[in-house]
């Protein structure tokens, strides 16, 4: 059976690198990044800075010690350079190239407007959910999933999420996430789905 438990500082070296495994194939970051080697070094340092920020605006859950994570932000705050500096998101773009950053952040904005024409009102985000990879199809997720909606459930809120991937997409649905835009990401061959949960 999964234990689910909230994060402790401790999980966070297995918990990154759950994170970056998790994202290593993943196409977004595939196009972000095209070079493995970097690629990896730079999922490092971004999934340490999404942990860093959702243990300080959300709740972070980590299943079996850290074969899964999932991260919900809380409503009422949004990113800004303070987070940025504090978190660790400026280590994490730097050593990117001109091209990447642009990519990485034209992305971002693309999919800030899209949420904010499918959310009004007060709603948390689940950003991310990752299963190492060898732990994949055991539940896991679906265990990480029920235990943070409970959370998003108790303050009678929406939940929102994001993904590229299909097959992701489908697995939303069957935790209870209906589809409110699908929508081509520019530039790429890639479709955006963004996925709303009502309590």
């Amino acid at each position: 059976m999964t234990e689910i438990r909230p994060f402790q500082k401790q999980d966070t070296p297995r918990v990154v690198n759950t994170m970056a495994a998790a994202f290593a194939e993943d196409a977004l970051y595939r196009y972000f990044v095209e070079e493995e080697a970097e690629r990896k070094a730079f999922l490092e340092a971004f999934m340490a800075f999404r942990l860093r920020y959702g243990q300080k605006y959300g709740k972070v859950f980590v299943a079996d010690g850290g074969e899964g994570v999932t991260i919900f932000l809380k409503s009422g705050h949004q990113m800004g350079p303070a987070d940025l500096l504090l978190c660790g998101g400026l280590r994490a773009m730097l050593p990117r190239t001109k091209e990447e950053r642009e990519r990485i952040m034209g992305f971002n904005d693309f999919a800030d407007k899209l949420a904010a024409q499918a959310v009004k009102g007060p709603c948390w985000h689940l950003s991310p959910i990752c299963v190492a990879p060898a732990s994949q199809g055991k539940g896991i997720g679906k265990a990480l999933m029920a235990c943070g909606l409970s959370q998003v459930r108790a303050s009678g809120q929406l939940c929102y999420l994001e993904t590229q991937s299909a097959g992701n997409a489908a697995f939303y649905q069957v935790c209870g996430f209906r589809e409110v835009s699908r929508t081509p990401v520019p530039g790429t061959e890639m479709e955006h789905w963004g996925m709303l949960w009502e309590p």
